[in-house]
């Protein structure tokens, strides 16, 4: 997965995870037996960036205060399927992604619940209806938004912490379509032993994508 954290609008941070079983994002490492009861040592641990970086002195304060409800974080699986997270923090946790039920209102995640927040298959099919002039592109990334509700009317630039996920793989083959800007019908796939039949999945259906906005601010 790639992982890129947003303080009030402003990229603090970036990593790209490798670890099969998934990962952790929390602010330090797991401190006891309890703990990893949550979080196995077979998973990546990705923590919160500092509240340093932010510049504005009110935010950096009000950041730190909802850090103090996130010690525990969330955990975050991916595969051939999909992205799912499991709360364990304190402090409200609402995301946006592709099996949203509604894309209106806030989605706020439960505690303890495992959820299925991006459809890797959804996202192939709707890949290929924009393809048929049928649709728009689809978004391949998931957003976690802490401590306040979203999706809403606020502006993201306006949000204190904001993660942004996506699949490794899928990333990479939206950098490479765009690359071809749709002149070709099929797009050469990269080798990445681990998600090989994900993109059998893509040749299968289209091919040329277009679109990443690489590390960038988050727009008003």
């Amino acid at each position: 997965m790639v992982i890129s954290f947003y303080y009030s609008g402003r990229l603090v941070g970036h990593v790209s995870t490798s670890c099969s079983e998934g990962c952790r994002i929390s602010l330090g490492q797991p401190s006891g037996h309890g703990e990893k009861l949550y979080a196995p040592d077979a998973l990546e641990h990705v923590r919160f960036p500092s509240a340093d970086a932010i510049q504005n002195e009110r935010q950096k304060q009000i950041t730190r205060k909802l850090f103090g409800h996130l010690d525990r974080g969330v955990l975050l699986h991916s595969n051939k399927q999909g992205i799912f997270i499991k709360r364990l923090c304190q402090g409200r946790v609402f995301w946006s992604g592709n099996t949203m039920a509604y894309k209106d209102r806030p989605n706020k995640l439960d505690r303890e619940d495992v959820v299925k927040i991006f459809d890797t298959n959804l996202f192939f099919r709707e890949l290929q209806q924009y393809y048929n002039n049928q649709g728009r592109f689809p978004d391949s990334r998931v957003m976690l938004c802490f401590g306040e509700e979203f999706p809403d009317a606020v502006p993201l630039r306006c949000k204190l912490i904001l993660v942004q996920v996506e699949q490794l793989y899928l990333r990479q083959v939206v950098d490479e379509a765009g690359k071809s800007c749709s002149s070709s019908p099929m797009l050469p796939m990269a080798e990445e032993p681990q998600h090989e039949q994900g993109y059998r999945i893509f040749q299968d259906i289209c091919a040329t994508r277009p679109l990443f906005r690489e590390s960038q601010q988050i727009a008003v």
